[in-house]
């Protein structure tokens, strides 16, 4: 699976993904800045994609990364296209109301674990 993440997501991807590497004792992660290619290639080799960022899910950035990825790679998708990301609501300035609205760890590892089990 491919996980694709953006802002704060990017640690919460990496904390995942590093948890992971210690029960398995894989690599450690590779972060790429967001290119086109490196985007378009990470997809065609796995074929099942998270988008997680803590923007709005209209209009972000995981809108454009899933457009992109649904007209260059759709016939690599084993899966659609999966988007954690906050709801279309405004973003709370209390820490715990942000907290509840913005995507979390556990959001991630349950993302991934559906995505997986597609």
């Amino acid at each position: 699976m491919t996980v694709i993440a953006y802002g704060s997501a990017v640690h919460l991807a990496l904390e995942r993904r590093a948890a992971r590497r210690r029960h398995r004792g894989d690599r450690p992660p590779d972060p790429l800045p967001a290119r086109r290619e490196a985007i378009l290639t990470a997809v065609r080799r796995t074929g099942k994609v998270l988008i997680a960022h803590e923007a709005t899910r209209a209009c972000g950035v995981g809108a454009e990364v899933a457009a992109l990825i649904g007209e260059e790679a759709f016939e690599d998708l084993d899966a659609p296209i999966r988007r954690l990301t906050a709801p279309d609501v405004p973003i709370p300035f209390s820490p715990p109301l942000e907290q509840a609205v913005l995507p979390q760890l556990e959001d991630i590892e349950e993302a991934c674990r559906e995505l997986l089990a597609y």
